[in-house]
C-alpha cells in the first residue's frame, strides 16, 4: 500500500477515475467480477491511500489501487508518481 500526500492522492485519485471506474475490483477470470464505482482518497495518519470501491446493492467492497492496478494492463503506480 503506497502511502502519498494529499496531493499526490487527488492526483492518483484524478488520473486513476477515468481508467478504473467499471473495470474489476476482483482479478482478471473471476467469475464474480465486482465492478470499481468510485476511487477514493483515506486519511492515514501518515498520509493518505487510495482505494477503489464498489458498491453492490448496498454493500462497500475495497482494494488498493496498488493490488487493482497490478492485474490490469495500466500505467504503474509507481511510473505515474
Amino acid at each position: 500500500m503506497t502511502v502519498l500526500t494529499k496531493s499526490e492522492a487527488e492526483s492518483v485519485t484524478n488520473y486513476y477515475s477515468e481508467i478504473l471506474i467499471g473495470k474489476p475490483i476482483t482479478p482478471p477470470g473471476n467469475s464474480n467480477a465486482l465492478k470499481i464505482s468510485s476511487l477514493e482518497k483515506f486519511k492515514l495518519d501518515d498520509g493518505y491511500v487510495v482505494r477503489c470501491v464498489c458498491n453492490v446493492s448496498g454493500k462497500i467492497f475495497h482494494s488498493s489501487i496498488d493490488k487493482v492496478i497490478l492485474e490490469l494492463d495500466v500505467l504503474p503506480l509507481e511510473e505515474f508518481l
